[in-house]
């Protein structure tokens, strides 16, 4: 795949432009089944290469599903058009970095027969229904294998290489009960077959569904709420912007002018860590070919970093963060990669507390700019050890600045997300507002 890039930087340097190309590409399998046989088989599989072109300030973009040399060509001299009639843009030129960085991983496993993936597959759903008689549907049931692979090459000669293999399985449970109904749903990555946890998948989905049969709603007020790791996850993934350099120069991000100041809890400190032991899968290096180190966000409370690349740290007189993203595609933006959420001086759980498990329409009842937000949740209500209520049909309301500042510690060790991308430490969140009856 190398030589394919620099065939494409190549015609970009004949041009008298410089500028780098991303190629990336992959293989899916996708098995799902209804009723106790296969209803999904599905084969799929990808190849685009995309080209930055950079010629006298200005800068274009193109791509291309296609890589013989004709499509390569006529790749190239579109994004030198689109370049050519773009505004001047003096902040978008490449890092001076040169050399390579390999990413590229594979996981020892031995073969397994498309038999056994299939027969698996299917107990995704046939277990869930042959486990409880008040279960009505499975509609969320698949096995899923990714490959993946992708390289970047500069005209200023850096190359990065990166390759991955996962699977994934999704199981659900719909349940109804004297005109009640419930569902829940629950997955799992992993990097070999023979480490997916499908009892894990399958006990989940039984277990949340059944109890949400029994969901009714709290008394209206203001309730300390711990979050499952997913939802806390998803609630912080909502308001991405507020650590964004990008969205700060898009007028999106209310922490634009913050740095420095207190953004949280004092007991808090939240961190990007590309290589954190914990994390499903690695980081080392961004779409610019940057080496990626841990990136302090929150300081003891204090906002002390905003996600940047080369494009936005020119942009506000300061230095790459190694976050930068692009796909073939795309244009240039930030992304980080796993977020650590620690703290310090924990003290022990209120005797009462909502714990949340799912969120529904969170970010159709969000304000990304101002923090507000809205959601649909269900979980449990705890008193004094004891879970004593199976919550639903409630609305939580928030603001995520207020929200950070009302955290508290409550323990020590990290627990991870589903995905493992994200960690935290036990944290409980103060006075939230729950509509209920």
């Amino acid at each position: 795949m190398r030589t394919l890039l620099e065939k494409v930087v190549g015609k970009l340097v004949d041009a008298k432009a410089e500028g780098d190309v991303i190629y990336s590409g992959g293989r899916s399998l996708k098995l799902s089944s209804q009723k106790g046989s296969i209803a999904e088989y599905k084969v799929t599989g990808s190849r685009i290469v995309g080209v930055r072109a950079m010629k006298e300030g200005r800068v274009g973009i193109a791509f291309s599903e296609a890589l013989d040399e004709g499509s390569l060509d006529l790749m190239v001299q579109q994004a030198l058009a689109n370049a050519e009639h773009s505004e001047e843009n003096p902040f978008e030129r490449l890092l001076d970095l040169s050399g390579g960085l390999a990413d590229e991983l594979t996981y020892p496993e031995a073969e397994v027969s498309i038999e056994e993936k299939t027969r698996r597959a299917i107990s995704l759903e046939t277990a869930v229904r042959a486990a409880d008689s008040r279960v009505s549907a499975v509609p969320y049931n698949s096995f899923s294998e990714n490959d993946y692979e992708s390289s970047y090459l500069s005209s200023r000669g850096r190359y990065t290489a990166y390759a991955d293999k996962s699977y994934s399985i999704t199981s659900s449970a719909v349940m109804e009960s004297g005109g009640v109904k419930s569902s829940y749903h629950d997955y799992d990555v992993a990097h070999t077959f023979g480490d997916l946890q499908w009892e894990k998948v399958i006990r989940t989905a039984l277990e949340h569904a059944a109890n949400l049969l029994t969901e009714a709603p709290i008394a209206t007020g203001k309730y300390a709420v711990v979050f499952s790791p997913d939802c806390l996850q998803s609630l912080l993934g909502c308001f991405s912007n507020f650590t964004s350099a990008k969205a700060a120069l898009d007028k999106l991000n209310p922490w634009a002018d913050k740095l420095g100041t207190t953004v949280s809890a004092a007991e808090l400190t939240l961190a990007d860590e590309p290589q954190h032991p914990g994390a499903f899968r690695r980081s080392l290096f961004d779409a610019e070919g940057v080496e990626q180190k841990r990136l302090v966000l929150i300081q003891d409370g204090v906002l002390t970093n905003l996600y940047q690349n080369s494009v936005t740290a020119r942009k506000l007189n300061t230095v790459t963060t190694g976050h930068a993203a692009r796909g073939a595609t795309s244009s240039i933006s930030v992304a980080g990669t796993h977020l650590v959420l620690t703290g310090k001086h924990p003290k022990p759980r209120p005797s009462r507390y909502l714990e949340v498990i799912q969120m529904d329409g969170l970010y159709s009842g969000a304000n990304r700019v101002t923090g507000n937000f809205s959601v649909a949740v269900k979980g449990y209500l705890w008193d004094n050890g004891e879970r004593t209520q199976t919550v639903g049909k409630c609305t939580l309301s928030g603001n995520l600045l207020r929200l950070l500042q009302s955290a508290e510690v409550s323990g020590s060790g990290l627990t991870a997300s589903t995905d493992r991308s994200f960690f935290s430490v036990p944290l409980v969140f103060h006075d939230l507002s729950i509509a209920g009856v």
